[in-house]
């Protein structure tokens, strides 16, 4: 079995990042559209904490000073980051299309954005499986007594 194709643990983990940035970028868009609608009145609590879960992203952090981490370890931490940094963003999105605020501006970017870290994300499990499976086949091929 080739493994020539499956991307690397480390090409996994900035994926992740990449599209936690992307998410982090369109909620900060928002938000500066808002605070300049509202005049400076402050910011809802719930973007509030869709952006600290797009700028803090805990696990990978946990993972990036752990000495015993391996690549898989940070790979699995920041697909775990962007999980919820998605979770919290789709919250405020929702309640945003819920309440209708006056001052609002348009949550359309941050909903694009959030449906291709939604697509990453419904592939990540096959990816694991892919490198699952690469492995097994290294060994399956190393015991078979290859030549």
């Amino acid at each position: 079995m080739s493994t020539a194709t499956l991307p690397t643990w480390s090409m996994i983990a900035a994926d992740a990042g990449r599209h936690r940035e992307y998410v982090r970028e369109q909620l900060r868009e928002w938000g500066a559209g808002f605070h300049v609608r509202s005049r400076g009145r402050g910011f809802p609590s719930r973007w509030l904490a869709a952006f600290d879960s797009t700028s803090r992203p805990y696990r990978s952090r946990l993972a990036s000073v752990d000495t015993g981490s391996t690549d898989r370890d940070r790979a699995e931490a920041a697909a775990d980051d962007l999980w919820d940094a998605v979770a919290s963003t789709w919250c405020f999105v929702r309640w945003v299309q819920a309440e209708r605020l006056e001052h609002a501006p348009a949550t359309d970017h941050v909903f694009a954005e959030l449906q291709s870290a939604g697509r990453w994300l419904a592939e990540y499990p096959v990816a694991v499986a892919g490198h699952d499976a690469a492995i097994d086949g290294l060994f399956a091929a190393a015991e078979g007594g290859t030549r």
